[in-house]
């Protein structure tokens, strides 16, 4: 077993569409209702021991946060940005007890299809240059992109990676972590030993539960930290303690 560290993941509050139909459940639960967003924050805090999480620039997850931080919460944020919106991210972020930020996966993705690394490059440098922040990529594509990543200028200007692991293969590009492709993940993220590896989509956006997840994930590694997004205090109590009995 590797992993340390255990982020809490937010994509529950911006609605993300990998979740389904349950997606429509969580903008129920939480868009334009930020006391929500922060009672949920407030417990995985209290109750879940959790510190960072996963800080994106959303109107309903922010006013959270806001509130969270206010009574007392004392968060620490890894920014994920987009090149969209990389301005005012860098304004946003700035605001916060922040220390990383990270690319993400669609944009550092389409410019590695598309040869374009260069792109990848200067906001890099900007991240840790200009705001000195520590650097980091997310890849929705290990299998075909971590080489890629690793032989090219990225891997010299990035301290941090993020990217999807799961058993099911969710949102990879591969079909099913057998013991095959276990091994050539292995051999992939053995590349980046002298980074710190954050894997994401653990629970495969629901399909796993918690023990079926971090069984599996226990037993991958060069993985430093897993990112993980929770709607409920019962998901929290589970799922926390499942990770927490794996880790011990």
């Amino acid at each position: 077993m590797t992993f340390k560290e255990v982020i809490f993941g937010t994509s529950v509050f911006t609605f993300a569409q990998q979740f389904g139909h349950r997606s429509r459940l969580y903008e129920l639960d939480f868009k334009k209702q930020p006391e929500n967003v922060e009672k949920l924050l407030n417990y995985a805090y209290d109750e879940g021991n959790l510190d960072t999480l996963m800080l994106r620039n959303s109107d309903d997850l922010i006013a959270g946060v806001d509130l969270s931080i206010k009574s007392g919460h004392a968060w620490s944020c890894i920014g994920f940005t987009s090149e969209d919106n990389f301005n005012s991210d860098m304004e946003l972020f700035s605001k916060y007890e922040m220390s990383t930020v990270i690319l993400d996966g669609f944009f550092v993705d389409e410019c590695i299809k598309k040869g374009e690394i260069d792109r990848v490059v200067d906001y890099l440098k900007r991240l840790s240059g200009e705001y000195g922040y520590v650097a980091g990529i997310e890849t929705r594509m290990p299998f075909n992109h971590l080489d890629k990543i690793y032989n090219s200028d990225i891997f010299k200007y990035i301290d941090v990676i993020m990217l999807p692991i799961n058993f099911y293969g969710y949102m990879m590009d591969c079909n099913f972590l057998n013991k095959e492709n276990r091994k050539l993940m292995d051999e992939l993220l053995s590349l980046y030993d002298e980074k710190k590896v954050i894997a994401n989509r653990t629970l495969a956006a629901g399909v796993l539960s918690p023990a079926e997840a971090y069984q599996f994930m226990k037993d991958v590694k060069y993985v430093d930290a897993v990112c993980v997004g929770m709607s409920k205090e019962a998901e929290i109590d589970e799922t926390m303690k499942t990770i927490y009995d794996v880790m011990s």
